[in-house]
């Protein structure tokens, strides 16, 4: 019987252990990305915070809903102490005003009420056909006041907090340059820009079933030419996988994470090629069996 001391020391023992360390290194790496990855934070305002005392703005985009060409966004808002009743953030002492330009909503916040979170919808703008790799634009235009009379309203300087705590997708954020001159820039965030992507893990995911499903119509491919050239009998088990795999190839393609409708660019990569390669040798091989079984030879 093969002592534990004597075990440990082989080295097929060691190789094992040291698989098994790499593959827990390769599973620990891709989690810390994935979560790196898909997070983004970023925090804008174009006045001086030392000052002037500042509301905060927190956007948090909550979902992105890539058929609808929209993003939902909560908007929390927390006052500066000078707008608060009884010291408290979420209640102002008067009468405010959130004017959202992007989604053309306005919203009143009346006084000594508590401010309750809002939930706005951005549109978005972009190329759905370049699957994976496409990218989404939205803007975020706010503007807070105050009104000082039936017909004046006076501007509240912001601080805007953007978060994206959703999956599938990376979120970032951007100052975007304003080139209208008369836009007064003076009490916080006018205009900031939205960008949405696809995660860099799902990419890969989607790169790797790319990839598969080309790889199978290429080995479809040298399997019929090389069963013409050499004469070979063809069974009709062969038949048989051919036909299912034409079958389960749209289900292959669909487990791409967030696959949209047929006719993106990762189906012109791969899809219609391994379908068109497949269906192609499926043909080709039923004519070739039907033929030798019936004369015993082409």
């Amino acid at each position: 019987m093969t002592s534990i001391p004597r075990l440990f020391s082989s080295n097929r023992f060691q190789l094992i252990f040291l698989l098994l360390v790499i593959i827990a290194g390769c599973y620990l790496a891709s989690v810390r990305f994935f979560i790196k990855d898909k997070l983004d934070f970023a925090s804008f305002t174009d006045v001086d915070v030392s000052q002037k005392k500042t509301s905060v703005v927190q956007a948090d985009v909550r979902t992105v809903e890539i058929d609808k060409r929209e993003a939902k966004v909560e908007l929390r808002i927390y006052l500066a102490d000078e707008l608060t009743f009884n010291h408290r953030i979420d209640t102002p002492a008067e009468e405010l005003r959130l004017i959202s330009y992007s989604s053309n909503e306005e919203f009143i916040f009346k006084p000594k009420q508590p401010i309750r979170k809002v939930l706005i919808t951005l549109p978005l703008v972009g190329t759905i056909t370049d699957y994976p790799f496409d990218t989404f634009q939205a803007n975020l235009s706010l503007g807070f006041f105050k009104k000082q009379s039936e017909i004046e309203q006076e501007g509240i300087p912001i601080v805007l907090n953007m978060n994206s705590p959703i999956a599938s997708y990376k979120v970032e954020f951007y100052d975007k340059q304003v080139e209208d001159f008369w836009i007064d820039r003076t009490y916080g965030n006018v205009d900031r820009l939205i960008q949405v992507a696809r995660t860099k893990s799902n990419r890969f995911v989607s790169l790797f079933i790319i990839v598969f499903m080309f790889a199978v119509g290429i080995v479809i491919l040298v399997i019929t030419a090389r069963t013409l050239l050499y004469q070979k009998e063809v069974h009709i088990e062969e038949l048989i996988f051919l036909a299912a795999l034409l079958i389960a190839l749209p289900a292959v393609r669909n487990t791409q994470p967030g696959i949209p409708n047929s006719g993106v660019l990762s189906d012109y990569l791969s899809y219609f090629w391994a379908v068109g390669l497949t269906a192609l040798s499926f043909l080709t091989l039923l004519l070739y069996h039907h033929f030798f079984k019936k004369d015993g030879r082409m």
